[in-house]
């Protein structure tokens, strides 16, 4: 009688008391600092929680304020999202908080409103830190909360389009506990997350799974359902290595191009295949750099979007100082803001002193 009671009860009530007991401890739930919270919130998109933990500590450590934030430079800004990629998304944040230093005088607004006219600050943000950190009964819709939603209702549309969209946010209006909106939206994102996976969703271990429709009719493993995924394109990247007492030669990507502002290992870039005799001659075209170069050091795989990069670095060395052409030397400590593709290189070529392994 009792489980049967507990089945009965709403949706929120029986998601709300299992997230009470089965929440993780995670650095952002310990905080109601508005601040603290939409930089998570933006660390988050895109990325794995597990990916976000450090980064989140060292960059609270650094910026604990938008003032703080708002005055950074664009290598500040660069080194300190390290590891998290989407700098876009560093960039935007931001302009965000020069907006709250130039409007609100550093104190990021409790109003739905002024929250939402924020530079960078879409329908899943304002949700997110209107509710978590202010209280406001508004819904955060990540792909988390797309799953939860679309398995629970059995929503058909593909929930990357209008009308699936407009399904599922309405679904999780419907559903949102006014008393406790931050809980639950982050009680919605845990169960995506933990319970109902994209693959082998726990269905034994979801608390509102009773009344699922995809699990009473079979359907986890069709839903959501989404447009076809891009196919992935192999890329066979080549960059040149020269390291030296000064650091390593690189270039400063131009602003327009990805990775804007970043510096990374010479070559046509990462996104372009090219062949190891095509090397130098893109070097002197590019650049005016005369390397020669030699073999490969160092083998790295990296991901961009659909792209799968086989990056191979080879060693080569300038004949004069003049030979570098317009590249240029970059320390290779934390304060360089390298590409994440270089530093792989440096970690799989380099030793602890900054030279070539035997």
């Amino acid at each position: 009688m009792a489980r049967r009671a507990a089945d009965a009860a709403p949706f929120a009530a029986r998601l709300l008391r299992w997230f009470a007991a089965a929440r993780r401890d995670l650095p952002w739930r310990r905080t109601r600092d508005p601040w603290a919270i939409w930089v998570s919130e933006i660390m988050l998109q895109q990325t794995r929680v597990e990916a976000v933990k450090v980064p989140y500590e060292r960059f609270l450590a650094r910026f604990p304020t938008p003032a703080s934030f708002a005055a950074a430079s664009d290598d500040e800004l660069l080194v300190a999202w390290r590891g998290l990629g989407y700098y876009r998304r560093a960039r935007l944040l931001r302009d965000g908080a020069r907006a709250v230093v130039a409007a609100h005088g550093g104190a990021v607004p409790a109003d739905a409103g002024a929250l939402a006219e924020l530079p960078g600050v879409g329908a899943y943000t304002l949700g997110a830190v209107a509710s978590i950190a202010f209280g406001l009964p508004a819904v955060a819709v990540d792909g988390n909360v797309e799953r939860v939603v679309a398995r629970h209702r059995g929503v058909r549309e593909l929930v990357d389009a209008a009308p699936g969209r407009r399904a599922v946010r309405a679904q999780a209006e419907a559903w949102l506990d006014g008393a406790q909106p931050g809980d639950f939206n982050q009680a919605m994102m845990e169960l995506g997350a933990t319970v109902c996976t994209p693959k082998s969703p726990r269905c034994g271990d979801c608390p509102v799974a009773v009344d699922c429709v995809a699990r009473a009719e079979g359907l986890a493993g069709e839903l959501p359902r989404k447009k076809p995924p891009r196919p992935a394109v192999a890329v066979e990247a080549r960059v040149a290595l020269v390291v030296g007492p000064q650091g390593a030669l690189g270039r400063r990507i131009a602003a327009g191009e990805p990775n804007a502002g970043q510096v990374e290992l010479p070559g046509p870039g990462v996104l372009t295949s090219i062949d190891a005799d095509g090397l130098a001659a893109d070097l002197r075209e590019r650049f005016g750099a005369k390397l020669a170069v030699a073999g490969v050091v160092a083998t790295v795989q990296h991901a961009i979007t659909h792209h799968r990069i086989t990056l191979r670095a080879h060693a080569a060395a300038a004949a004069t100082p003049t030979a570098i052409g317009a590249l240029r030397w970059h320390a290779l400590d934390g304060d360089t803001p390298w590409t994440t593709p270089s530093r792989k290189v440096f970690r799989a070529a380099l030793g602890a002193d900054g030279t070539l392994r035997a």
